[in-house]
């Protein structure tokens, strides 16, 4: 094979790893897995982490802001509901509640247009994520 076309057949592959799940907000309380919300939520936020630290942001990324808030608040929810259904530590429910509340908070920082607080509230969601990873996977 050649160099070429084995890199395009690694890329595939390497794609095709990768959990890509991106629900509409409709259909985040139809998700039956713990895996699919949490690959809901990497597939959700994860973009917006290099957001974080800039002091002016575009409509675009307040569009973004807004459709992320909600999204993530409902997947926190549902990840809330299947951590009590498996049998999750309490743990994992207070981290589902505070990410749902930092994603709160990036949408009102949307409505605000205020640039620190939608920074802060990104940095909120990901510390919590790397608290949920590190402490209970």
């Amino acid at each position: 094979m050649q160099r070429p076309q084995l890199a395009a057949l690694l890329a595939v592959l390497a794609c095709s790893c990768v959990p890509y799940k991106n629900p509409p907000l409709g259909d985040i309380q139809k998700l039956a897995t713990l895996s699919d919300v949490m690959d809901s939520q990497a597939t959700i936020a994860d973009p917006m982490w290099s957001k974080i630290g800039e002091h002016k942001y575009e409509d675009k990324d307040w569009a973004a802001f807004r459709d992320v808030s909600e999204r993530i608040q409902a997947t926190a929810g549902r990840a809330k509901e299947l951590g009590v259904q498996m049998k999750k530590p309490p743990r994992f429910g207070e981290l589902a509640d505070k990410l749902g509340a930092a994603a709160a908070a990036l949408g009102k920082a949307t409505e605000a247009k205020d640039a620190d607080l939608a920074s802060q509230a990104l940095t909120d969601m990901k510390a919590t994520c790397k608290a949920c990873h590190s402490e209970l996977r």
